[in-house]
């Protein structure tokens, strides 16, 4: 009768202990391919909006001399603020919050500035000034300088 207690005993134990590693094992896993998701929705954001940067300051360089290029400025705007919406939602996890916070200051700050631009452009049209007074470039490269250390955390 005891060893039949203690038979039942080390069971129970046992089967707990596994239940206990399983939680922890799914738990790991869970987070993983939270850190994964982050990873990959942060790095496309960085990617589209670098890409965005690019062909928003190329065609800056063109309006200067070719006012109906304002158009497409402003598409290249709405699409940055688009991405930074978009961007706006993902959750990062716990190891990545400290380049998340970064992301989401510039995130905000190009938001901003972007929304200023865009007002100057309707005021004032577009012009070489008002553009380099913008900032937008810089704040897309310190966006960009984040894709590294986020690959990082993928890894």
């Amino acid at each position: 009768m005891i060893q039949r207690k203690r038979r039942q005993t080390l069971l129970m134990t046992g089967f707990i202990a596994s239940s206990i590693l399983i939680i922890s094992a799914c738990s790991v896993v869970e987070q993983a391919n939270q850190s994964l998701n982050y990873v990959s929705g942060a790095t496309e954001y960085i990617e589209q909006v670098s890409s965005a940067g690019a062909d928003l300051q190329q065609l800056a360089t063109e309006a200067v001399n070719n006012p109906e290029v304002t158009e497409q400025i402003q598409a290249k705007i709405d699409q940055i603020q688009a991405e930074a919406s978009e961007f706006s939602q993902l959750t990062a996890p716990a190891i990545g919050e400290s380049i998340h916070e970064n992301l989401v200051s510039y995130n905000n700050q190009l938001t901003e500035v972007v929304d200023r631009f865009e007002t100057t452009i309707a005021e004032q049209g577009f012009t070489a000034e008002n553009w380099q007074s913008t900032g937008i470039p810089d704040l897309i490269n310190n966006i960009n300088n984040l894709k590294d250390p986020l690959s990082g955390l993928g890894n």
